[in-house]
């Protein structure tokens, strides 16, 4: 099984930057940017984030905003906030060297036990073994594993699986063989079992139970919020807001006011927008608006041009560039 699974791998794999060339740097930042984010949304930011920050260094002496607007589009903007506070304590306790043992990787803001065996196996050729949601799904049809996978039971048994079958000699390639095939053959949806190159071995297959394994839990609902955005603009400045720590999304981001944050009436309805955020579906109402006499001290005002050096998330992008798109196509 495993020299079928590697040699497939080997005349396979998709050509993608970071395993191209590889370090721990370069891969420590591609496993973080592929949590919840998919291959085709990464690609083309990856090389790009590199040229911002080159080297650990960069990254670490980086303010946190250009950070987050290298990390603009990719979401979960508290992974790049992470990635800059282990690379400051990346120079501070290890000379600005990666480390390459489990438990200092480990230790690193923003890494659990699947990111720091990835990082290992890869770029150091360390036997550590991975499990994502592509591994369990592959692991659940390759040995017929009918339990819920996200159970803590089944969990382990996944770990235990993954440690037992850890390729020695070649662990970083076995775990990313593991991954390409959930990612490109064992679909959840319709496997292609006739490209598998381990279909031999398949429980699932042999059983034709690829439809029904894996066993996922039931999905959670949709949540759905709304909010009452303004549009205030004076003299080609746009007035944004800087959000707290405490709020529920986007801490710490700028963005557009809600109405919740000023004493000022909300006035004519601009535009519509939706927005998913997890499981959450944001209808957004965008609405024009004066400024309040006085401003408190988290809003801002910034000129037209500028807008993208302060909108980082998507959603506020979204909102303000077809708004003015709006307003330069009815002028």
């Amino acid at each position: 099984m495993k020299k079928a699974l590697l040699s497939w791998y080997d005349r396979a794999r998709r050509r993608l930057p970071w395993r191209e060339k590889t370090s721990p740097y370069r891969t420590w930042v591609s496993e973080i940017m592929l949590q919840q984010t998919t291959v085709a949304a990464v690609a083309p930011r990856f090389e790009k984030f590199f040229a911002a920050f080159p080297h650990i260094k960069a990254l670490a002496a980086a303010p946190e905003e250009k950070v987050l607007r290298a990390w603009a589009g990719l979401g979960y903007y508290s992974r790049a906030r992470n990635l800059k506070k282990a690379a400051q304590k990346i120079m501070a306790e290890h000379g600005g060297r990666f480390p390459s043992d489990f438990d200092s990787v480990l230790d690193l803001p923003g890494i659990g036990r699947y990111t720091a065996g990835a990082i290992l196996s890869i770029a150091f050729g360390k036997p550590y073994p991975v499990v994502d949601g592509n591994v369990m799904r592959v692991f659940a049809r390759l040995f017929g594993i009918s339990e819920d996978v996200k159970n803590a039971a089944t969990q382990k048994e996944m770990w235990s699986l993954a440690e037992k079958f850890i390729h020695p000699r070649r662990p970083g390639d076995w775990n990313q063989a593991l991954m390409e095939l959930g990612a490109t053959v064992c679909l959840p949806d319709s496997p292609d079992c006739g490209l598998c190159p381990v279909s031999r071995d398949c429980v699932a297959f042999k059983m034709g139970l690829q439809d029904e394994l894996p066993v996922m839990p039931a999905r959670r609902a949709f949540v759905d919020l709304k909010w009452a955005c303004l549009w205030i603009e004076k003299d080609g400045k746009v007035l944004l807001w800087k959000r707290s720590p405490s709020e529920r999304f986007l801490k710490d981001h700028w963005g557009l006011p809600e109405a919740r944050h000023l004493k000022t009436k909300p006035g004519k309805l601009l535009r519509a927008e939706r927005h998913t955020i997890t499981h959450h579906k944001i209808g957004i109402a965008l609405h024009e608006a004066q400024a309040p006499k006085t401003l408190p001290p988290e809003a801002v005002w910034v000129p037209r041009k500028r807008l993208d050096e302060f909108l980082v998330s998507s959603l506020w992008l979204k909102c303000a560039r077809e708004h003015l798109g709006a307003v330069r196509a009815s002028a």
